[in-house]
């Protein structure tokens, strides 16, 4: 496939790799962040399943599952606020 059609008749080359740059970001904030919303709550529920039933693996997993909440998280931040940038250096 040619990246020239990707390009509008009167777009410059130079913004190919701007727009690639975005939709790598935006496909990778649109992947991963509702991962990130969805497991507190899973967390949530296994956390609590281990403390009712005294499960050690629930809560062990529950416990590994928090640290991934935190990479998420971060994954998060970091996507949404460069397509942030990214957006409003496009519409000016």
């Amino acid at each position: 496939m040619h990246y020239t059609a990707l390009l509008a008749a009167d777009a410059p080359a130079q913004l190919l790799p701007a727009r690639s740059m975005m939709a790598f970001t935006l496909a990778s904030h649109i992947i991963l962040v509702p991962f990130g919303v969805a497991l507190p709550l899973i967390t949530l529920i296994m956390h609590g399943y281990g403390l009712r039933r005294g499960d050690a693996a629930a809560l062990l997993l529950a416990r590994r599952w928090s640290a991934v909440m935190a990479v998420q998280f971060a994954i998060g931040v970091v996507t949404g606020t460069v397509l942030s940038f990214e957006l409003r250096r496009s519409s000016s």
